[in-house]
């Protein structure tokens, strides 16, 4: 979920990734949330370098995905990942609950 830029106060943007019900657009297989991830990148992070939070809560099994794909768009954008995620989690931006 995104805030949008904009928006009333307390409007969110919600994107959905169920993997047993929804497929990605790259191969037809499931969709995780690292494809929406991904497909919004550009939005993403420019609403986390203005400030925003972002919140994973889910099966710690997700996560690698998650952060890999979160890396190759940081890189691809020409941040240096490992500093930036650094620099969300010093923040208190980068919120993680899994299980």
């Amino acid at each position: 979920a995104m805030l949008m830029s904009g928006s009333p106060q307390g409007s969110l943007e919600i994107d959905y990734a169920i993997s047993r019900e929804m497929t990605n657009s790259v191969d037809g297989g499931k969709l995780y949330v690292q494809h929406v991830l991904q497909q919004q990148s550009q939005k993403l992070f420019e609403r986390l370098e203005s400030g925003a939070h972002i919140y994973f809560c889910g099966l710690k099994g997700m996560m690698p995905g998650i952060l890999e794909a979160l890396e190759q768009v940081a890189t691809a954008r020409g941040f240096d990942w490992s500093t930036t995620l650094k620099k969300y989690q010093k923040n208190n931006q980068w919120h993680v609950e899994v299980y």
